[in-house]
C-alpha cells in the first residue's frame, strides 16, 4: 500500500532531527578529541616534568662528579708531592721547591739555606722494637722538623733522610744558631709504648750563594757537609766552609781519576797472610784492592771504594781485582803452597744478584779451583735482607766456592739465621779480638762464639790480630786461623812470595813465561 506523502512541516521536522543528531555526534567527536588531547597533554607535560627531573638529577651527578675528580686529582697531586708516612713533602716536590727558592734568590736577593738531616743508628731502633717503633720515631722527628722550620719547607728524602729549606736566615752565624736549636729538639727522647726511645740525628748544611750557585750544587755541598757530620760521629752538625769546599773539588777529582785508573789498571790485588797460630804456618790470602796511583803514591781503599760505589764502579773493580788475583794465586793453589784465597765481594754487586754469575765467569776464565776460593760476606749486608742472602749463597755455594761471615760480631745475625745459610767459615771482627788479651768479658764473648761455631760445623777466623798475648789466648781458645798485622800487612803479590819457598816463585814464574 502506497504511504502518504509527508506534509511540508513533517520533512521540515525530519531535516531538523538530522541536522541535531549530525551536531550531536559532532560535538561529542570533538569533546573526545579535547579529552584525548588533554590526555596526551597531560601526558607530555608528566613525561616533561620527569624528564626535567632527571635531567636536573644528571646536572647534579655531573657537578658531584666533577668535584670529586677535582678532589681526586688534587689528592693525587698532593700524594705525588707528600711523603705517605709523615706527611712532609717527598724527595720530588723538595728539589722543586729548592730550584724555585734558589731562582727566587738570584732574581730578588737573599738567602736559601738546605739543612741535611740523617738519623743515628737508626738500623737499631727497627731491630730492637719493630718497624712499628720505626715508624712512631720518622712521624715525630717530622713533627719536629715542620715545627722548626719556621714558615720553609720540611721534607723526607727517604727511608731516615730529612731536609729542610730555609729561606729567611740571614747568615752563616743565624745557620749555626738554627742548626744548634734543631740539634737539640731532635736529640729529645720519643715516646713509644710507655717507653722512652733515644734518638739522635747528624746534621749538614750549605746555604746559597755563600757556598753554592746552583740548588744542585747547594745540594751536594750540603750532603757533604753531612757525609763529614756522620763520618765523625753521633749528633754531629757541620756547616759547608772553604775546606770542605776544597776537599769537595779534590773528591770530584780523585772520581775522574778513578775512572781511568780503572781503565789504566792502576787499582790492584794486595794480599794479607791468613796463618796457623800454632805454627805461623801461611794458610791461605786475603785478597785486598790497593790503587797505585802515579803521583799521589798508594790510595787505599777507605778513600776509593766510597767513590766506586758512587760511581757504580764495584762491580767491574771486584772483576778485575778478582781476575788478577786468581790468576797471580792459582798455581801456588794448585802446588798446595795456599790452601785458599779470600776475596771480599761488594755490597753493590751482591745486592744486584749478579755475584754467582761474576765468580763462575772468574773461576771459569782463569782456571781457578772453585773449593779454594773463599767468597767474603758482610754480616750487615746478609741480614739487611735474608731471603735474597740466602738465595745468591746458594747460588756461589753450587759453583763449590767457599763462603765466609766477615766482621762477624758487628751486626745482628743468630744462630737460626746462621744456621740456614750455606756458610763455613765465621772471620771475628777486629772490635772482638782486641779485647781478648786482658778483658775477661770479651773472652767469654769470643769462647761463646767458637762454640757456637763449632756446634755449626763453621771455622772461624781471627782478624785483626796485633800482639802475641791475643795470638797465644786464641790457639789456647781453639782457634787456630789467624789473620792481623802480627803476621803480616798486606803486599803486593812480589812481596807474598818472599814468604813462600823460592820454587814455588819459579814456577809462578815459569807458568807465566809459558802462557806469553
Amino acid at each position: 500500500m502506497t504511504q502518504p506523502p509527508l506534509s511540508p512541516d513533517q520533512s521540515e521536522t525530519d531535516r531538523i532531527d538530522r541536522l541535531t543528531r549530525r551536531l550531536d555526534r559532532e560535538r561529542e567527536a570533538r569533546r573526545q578529541a579535547e579529552a584525548l588531547l588533554e590526555e596526551r597533554s597531560r601526558q607530555l607535560y608528566l613525561a616533561n616534568c620527569a624528564l626535567a627531573r632527571q635531567a636536573q638529577e644528571l646536572e647534579q651527578r655531573v657537578v658531584q662528579r666533577t668535584a670529586e675528580l677535582v678532589q681526586e686529582r688534587e689528592r693525587a697531586l698532593a700524594l705525588a708531592q707528600q711523603d705517605q708516612l709523615t706527611g712532609l713533602a717527598n724527595r720530588r716536590s723538595f728539589t722543586a721547591v729548592l730550584a724555585d727558592a734558589c731562582q727566587k734568590r738570584r732574581l730578588s736577593g737573599g738567602r736559601v739555606t738546605v739543612v741535611l738531616i740523617d738519623m743515628d743508628q737508626f738500623k737499631i731502633i727497627n731491630d730492637a722494637h719493630g718497624h712499628e717503633a720505626g715508624d712512631v720515631v720518622l712521624r715525630e722527628i717530622a713533627s719536629r722538623l715542620a715545627l722548626a722550620c719556621e714558615g720553609g719547607t720540611a721534607a723526607r728524602l727517604g727511608g731516615d733522610e730529612f731536609a729542610l729549606i730555609l729561606d729567611h736566615l740571614p747568615d752563616s752565624e743565624a745557620d749555626q744558631a738554627f742548626v744548634g736549636r734543631l740539634g737539640a729538639m731532635l736529640g729529645q727522647p720519643v715516646s713509644f709504648n710507655s717507653r722512652q726511645l733515644d734518638v739522635s740525628a747528624s746534621i749538614g748544611y750549605a746555604s746559597l750563594p755563600d757556598h753554592a750557585a746552583s740548588s744542585t750544587e747547594l745540594l751536594r755541598h750540603a750532603d757533604l757537609a753531612l757525609y763529614v757530620s756522620k763520618k765523625a760521629g753521633l749528633s754531629l752538625a757541620t756547616g759547608f766552609d772553604d775546606d770542605l769546599w776544597a776537599e769537595a773539588n779534590e773528591r770530584r777529582l780523585l772520581e775522574l781519576e778513578l775512572v781511568l785508573a780503572m781503565d789504566r789498571q792502576e787499582i790492584g790485588p794486595w794480599y794479607q797472610p791468613i796463618v796457623d797460630g800454632a805454627n805461623q804456618r801461611v794458610l791461605g790470602v786475603e785478597v785486598l784492592a790497593r790503587w797505585h796511583h802515579p803521583y799521589r803514591g798508594l790510595v787505599l781503599p777507605g778513600v776509593f771504594l766510597p767513590l766506586a760505589e758512587e760511581r757504580n764502579l764495584l762491580g767491574q773493580l771486584f772483576t778485575q781485582i778478582a781476575m788478577q788475583a786468581c790468576t797471580e794465586t792459582a798455581p801456588l793453589v794448585r802446588s798446595g803452597k795456599l790452601a785458599y784465597v779470600s776475596i771480599n765481594v761488594s755490597p753493590s754487586q751482591f745486592k744486584s744478584g749478579s755475584i754467582a754469575a761474576a765468580v763462575g765467569l772468574i773461576l771459569n776464565q782463569t782456571g781457578f779451583p772453585a773449593t779454594s776460593l773463599v767468597v767474603e760476606i758482610t754480616e750487615d749486608l746478609i741480614m739487611s735482607d735474608l731471603a735474597r742472602a740466602r738465595r745468591e749463597l746458594r747460588e756461589l755455594a753450587q759453583l763449590g766456592v767457599r763462603i765466609a761471615l766477615d766482621d762477624f760480631g758487628t751486626g745482628y745475625s743468630n744462630i737460626s739465621s746462621l744456621s740456614s745459610l750455606p756458610i763455613q767459615w765465621l772471620k771475628l771482627d777486629r772490635s772482638l779480638i782486641s779485647r781478648v788479651g786482658d778483658d775477661r768479658v770479651g773472652q767469654v764473648i769470643v769462647q761463646a762464639v767458637l762454640q757456637m761455631a763449632q756446634a755449626l760445623s763453621m771455622d772461624v777466623v781471627a782478624e785483626g790480630i796485633e800482639t802475641e798475648v791475643q795470638a797465644r789466648w786464641l790457639v789456647e781458645a781453639g782457634c787456630r786461623k789467624h789473620q792481623g798485622f802480627l803476621y803480616g800487612r798486606p803486599a803486593p803479590f812480589d812481596e807474598l812470595q818472599l814468604t813462600l819457598p823460592k820454587e814455588i816463585k819459579i814456577e809462578q814464574d815459569a807458568r807465566i813465561a809459558q802462557r806469553s
